[in-house]
């Protein structure tokens, strides 16, 4: 597909090149994907050549916007592509948003209201509701890049729990069956990414089984290597085969891997042995070979415990490519050119990730925008109608 979002070995092979000219705090600052809210109003951007910016919401009113219409979401992202222009990389920065639909829509207003995952997965046939999450994630893909969103942080790879008991994701998540579950994650991230759009399987090792919300509090996955293998594993397996650009690391901790002191988010065993290793103690690996993110930096189990520099830091050294919200972005990018510097950091660890954000950016810059003519589109509304129908049986 022409149009398709695909990381090609010539990407990985330019993003190397570059990298390998930029300066250290130049580096840092690529691997961090700052708050909308904080780059908006100032040029902070042009000062930093953050390698990203992620767009939040209050009920659906972007920041930047008064009303969060279709027309103003794509004033602020040419804005802040504007801000970018001296980034010495050359690259517009990544522009992300949560779009999951259902309980989590940052664009509202003008915008399809497609069904969310707990809808699709409503669909009694699983053949027709792979077949529709597909189609609605194409379209909405469609949407946020007519607007300049180019990475959905969906879908979610949480898996409920099988006994009902109470999750902190609920019907964000596709339900408790794990193959099932697979299935339409698969769909979500291959309609995505054909369309256009990084998709952003999300948030491993998996909040689903945890009641405890991750924003405020820090989560225990109590579960054994068995357990998870056959549980939230098998979603996220099948993303990746499927060929997801990212992995969010939820701030939660996984005992089974031996690591009971930090957040998945900036554990060494989580996200180097898990995620893009074989695994650890039992529980298999996925081989992830593309961007890995954290989940906001500015959330408590985090921000309540390092500063931006030393939260920064601490991803890197587990792995992490892309940092997501530090409270203090420019704190964030000192706090890592002072570990290189000093070699807490190693130069080659913050080079491997710079190269992998890169590589994404470059070619997420090939995909060609549609108008704003798709968004709410008589063809996206009867779809979205076609999957809640579907959905009501």
């Amino acid at each position: 597909m022409p149009d398709a979002l695909v990381v090609t070995d010539a990407d990985r092979n330019q993003a190397a090149a570059i990298v390998s000219g930029l300066s250290t705090s130049d580096k840092a600052a690529s691997v961090i994907m700052a708050d909308g809210d904080q780059l908006v109003h100032s040029d902070l951007l042009a000062q930093y050549h953050f390698g990203g910016v992620i767009l939040m919401a209050t009920r659906g009113v972007v920041d930047g916007t008064s009303g969060g219409t279709p027309q103003q979401v794509a004033a602020v992202t040419a804005r802040l592509r504007d801000q970018a222009s001296g980034d010495p990389t050359g690259m517009p920065p990544l522009i992300g948003t949560d779009q999951e639909y259902g309980d989590v829509v940052r664009l509202r207003y003008g915008f399809t209201a497609f069904p969310g995952q707990s809808q699709l997965a409503a669909i009694p046939d699983t053949g027709t509701a792979v077949a529709l999450t597909g189609r609605v994630a194409a379209a909405a893909a469609q949407e946020l890049l007519a607007v300049g969103v180019t990475v959905n942080f969906a879908p979610v790879s949480d898996v409920l729990p099988s006994d009902g008991s109470a999750s902190a994701i609920g019907t964000r998540s596709y339900g408790s069956d794990p193959r099932r579950d697979a299935k339409l994650v698969a769909a979500a991230v291959t309609g995505y990414q054909q369309a256009g759009v990084a998709a952003v399987l999300k948030h491993f090792p998996g909040l689903g089984r945890v009641a405890t919300d991750s924003h405020v509090a820090l989560p225990t996955l109590g579960v054994s290597c068995d357990s998870w293998n056959t549980h939230e594993a098998v979603p996220v397996r099948v993303g990746v085969a499927a060929g997801v650009s990212m992995v969010m690391t939820g701030h939660v901790l996984l005992p089974a891997v031996g690591d009971n002191s930090v957040p998945a988010s900036v554990s060494q065993a989580v996200v180097s042995e898990l995620l893009r290793g074989p695994g650890l103690d039992g529980c298999t690996g996925m081989n992830f070979s593309g961007v890995t993110v954290t989940d906001s930096l500015q959330m408590e189990p985090i921000a309540g415990v390092f500063s931006s520099g030393q939260a920064a830091v601490r991803a890197l050294q587990a792995g992490q490519d892309l940092l997501l919200m530090p409270v203090d972005p420019a704190a964030a990018v000192r706090g890592i050119v002072a570990a290189v510097d000093s070699g807490e950091l190693p130069a080659s660890r913050l080079d491997q990730a710079a190269t992998s954000v890169l590589a994404l950016r470059l070619a997420a810059a090939r995909v060609p925008r549609p108008s704003l003519d798709v968004i709410d589109s008589v063809a996206h509304r009867a779809l979205a109608d076609k999957a809640r129908a579907a959905a009501a049986g």
